[in-house]
């Protein structure tokens, strides 16, 4: 048994082949030539190299005094595999980069959207007719107890309440003006706890639309007394 037989023999018996053309595919080749390897006694080094790679050295014999064509096409051979796996790697770690920017952009997308407190209501009278975000969780408020009551109800710090009140006045005493838009602080009780919140605003008005946005976020701390606020 010549080293061909031998290597295809050991393929066949470690695969489970029953058939040549089953050898054939696994080589990636035609039967025919399998049966030209067969009939010069010689396989192609980077198959043979393919064969030692995937059974046991052990299992393959070594064809002596290999010809320097031989060595050529193992070392391109490998020199080939060599930059596909570094190509591979680099896809691997881009794709790896790419998910950890994704998730941490999503859970910090996620952190301040949790936290965003919403509140639409009219201009002339103060009438909240909307909110969003999660104003239980966060201020101890169920929907019914803040839609369709007006801002002065005793949610708000009373210093804060004559704040607002005289910034709506002098809006809708405003000629030519369209809409505003600026930010303030304000101290807005708890519905639970009746400490006063810390929130920061930040306020869009339309005036011919009789309506105001704002979009809150919770400070992380609690107030009980007068503080000095922006205005």
């Amino acid at each position: 048994m010549n080293i061909v037989q031998e290597t295809l023999s050991k393929v066949m018996i470690h695969y489970g082949f029953r058939h040549k053309y089953e050898v054939a595919e696994y080589f990636g080749v035609t039967p025919q030539a399998l049966s030209t390897w067969l009939t010069k006694g010689q396989i192609p080094s980077k198959h043979l190299l393919k064969v030692k790679s995937e059974i046991s050295q052990t299992e393959i014999p070594v064809p002596s005094d290999p010809t320097i064509e031989d060595n050529k096409t193992v070392i391109d051979y490998l020199i080939n595999e060599n930059v596909k796996l570094k190509n591979k790697i680099r896809e691997l770690q881009m794709e790896m980069g790419q998910l950890r920017a994704n998730k941490t952009e999503d859970n910090l997308f996620k952190r301040i959207n949790a936290r965003t407190l919403i509140l639409i209501g009219r201009l002339s009278d103060g009438v909240i007719t909307e909110i969003g975000g999660k104003w239980y969780e966060t201020m101890g408020y169920k929907e019914s107890e803040l839609v369709n009551h007006s801002y002065e109800e005793g949610f708000l710090h009373q210093e804060d309440v004559a704040k607002i009140k005289k910034n709506q006045m002098n809006i809708l005493k405003s000629r030519g003006m369209k809409e505003s838009r600026f930010s303030t602080i304000r101290r807005w009780k708890h519905g639970k706890t009746g400490k006063y919140i810390l929130l920061s605003m930040v306020w869009y008005i339309n005036i011919d639309n009789d309506m105001v946005e704002i979009v809150a976020k919770a400070i992380d701390l609690t107030f009980d007394g007068p503080a000095h606020l922006v205005n």
